[in-house]
C-alpha cells in the first residue's frame, strides 16, 4: 500500500511540475517542485534495492537466479546514484552554472542502470531456458512487441531535444541518443519473460513481470514526450505523460514486492508441510483431481 500511496504522489506531483512549467516557468514553487522527482525516486529505488537484495539471497550463491535478483539490485543502487548525483546537482546551482559538462554526466548511472536491468532480464531469461520451457507467443504478445519498438524511432528523431542532447561531450551525446534502444531491449525481454510465466501458469512471477514491463514503457512514454514539442501545444497530454514518468519507477519495486510474494507462500508452504505433510499432500492430489475432472470441459 504504501508504494502504491508513492507511485500516486508521484504522478499527481509531476503532472502538476509539468502544468506550472507550462504557465509559470520562474516560480520558486514551480523549480522546486519539479525537482521534487529525485527525492522521490531515491525513496522508490531503495525499496526496490533492498527488496531485490532480499530476494536474491533466498537463491544458492553461484546460481543463474541469484545473479538476475542482484543485477536487479545493482540497477536499483546505480538509480540511486544517479538521482542522488542529480539531486545534489540542484542544490548546488550546478543545473544553472554547468549543465552540458558535469551535469551532463549523469547519461553514465542512466545507462548503466538500464544495461544491468536487461543483463538481470536475460539472466532469468537463460534460467527459463535451462529447464526446456518452451515458447507460443499471443497477438497481444506481438502488439506488446509492436509498440514498444515504434518508440524507438520517434524518440531518436527528437533525440535533439533531450536534456543532455548539448553536453561537451560527444561519448555523453551517444549515451543520451541510445536511451530509447536501452529502454526497448529490456522492455522487449520483459515480455517474452510474462510470456513464458503465462505458459507456466502466471502466479505472483507474471504479475511482477507485467509491472516490469509497465515500468519499462512508462519510462518511453514519458521519454518520448520528453524531446517533443507536442505538451507545449496540448499542456494536458504534457502534464499525463510527466506524471507516467514519475510514477514509472514505483512499479520497479511493486514487481519486486509481487516477486517477494513468491518466496513468502513458498516460505509458508513449507512450513505447512513440515506441520502436517499428510494434509498438504491429500490437499495438493485434491486439486489435481479437481483440474483433471475439468479438463475435458476446457
Amino acid at each position: 500500500m504504501v508504494l502504491w500511496v508513492g507511485c500516486a504522489v508521484s504522478a499527481v506531483a509531476g503532472g502538476a511540475a509539468r502544468l506550472l512549467i507550462d504557465q509559470r516557468p520562474d516560480d520558486t514553487v514551480t523549480i522546486w517542485l519539479s525537482q521534487a522527482n529525485q527525492l522521490l525516486f531515491l525513496i522508490a529505488y531503495s525499496f526496490s534495492l533492498y527488496l531485490w537484495l532480499k530476494i536474491a539471497a533466498d537463491h544458492p550463491a553461484g546460481s543463474i537466479m541469484r545473479m538476475a535478483w542482484l543485477l536487479m539490485a545493482w540497477s536499483s543502487a546505480i538509480s540511486i546514484v544517479r538521482h542522488g548525483f542529480e539531486g545534489t546537482a540542484f542544490l548546488a546551482g550546478w543545473t544553472e552554472t554547468v549543465p552540458t559538462t558535469l551535469l551532463s554526466l549523469r547519461q553514465i548511472p542512466i545507462v548503466l542502470s538500464l544495461v544491468f536491468l536487461a543483463a538481470g532480464l536475460i539472466a532469468m531469461w537463460s534460467s527459463f531456458a535451462a529447464i526446456g520451457l518452451g515458447l507460443r507467443f499471443r497477438r497481444t504478445d506481438w502488439l506488446w512487441f509492436a509498440l514498444i519498438l515504434a518508440f524507438v524511432p520517434v524518440i531518436f528523431s527528437a533525440r535533439e531535444n533531450l536534456l543532455d542532447s548539448h553536453s561537451s561531450y560527444a561519448v555523453i551525446r551517444h549515451l543520451q541518443a541510445a536511451s530509447p534502444v536501452l529502454l526497448a531491449v529490456p522492455a522487449l525481454i520483459a515480455v517474452v519473460l510474462h510470456r513464458i510465466r503465462q505458459e507456466m501458469g502466471g502466479g505472483q512471477l507474471a504479475t511482477s513481470l507485467r509491472l516490469m514491463v509497465a515500468f519499462l514503457v512508462l519510462r518511453l512514454v514519458a521519454l518520448s514526450f520528453l524531446g517533443s514539442p507536442f505538451h507545449e501545444h496540448f499542456p494536458a497530454i504534457g502534464a499525463l505523460s510527466q506524471a507516467c514518468g514519475w510514477a514509472a519507477p514505483w512499479l520497479f519495486p511493486l514487481a519486486a514486492v509481487q516477486r517477494w510474494k513468491v518466496t513468502v507462500s513458498a516460505s509458508a508452504l513449507a512450513a505447512r508441510y513440515e506441520t502436517n505433510p499428510a494434509r498438504e499432500i491429500a490437499g495438493l492430489s485434491q486439486i489435481l483431481m479437481t483440474e483433471h475432472a475439468a479438463e475435458p470441459l476446457k
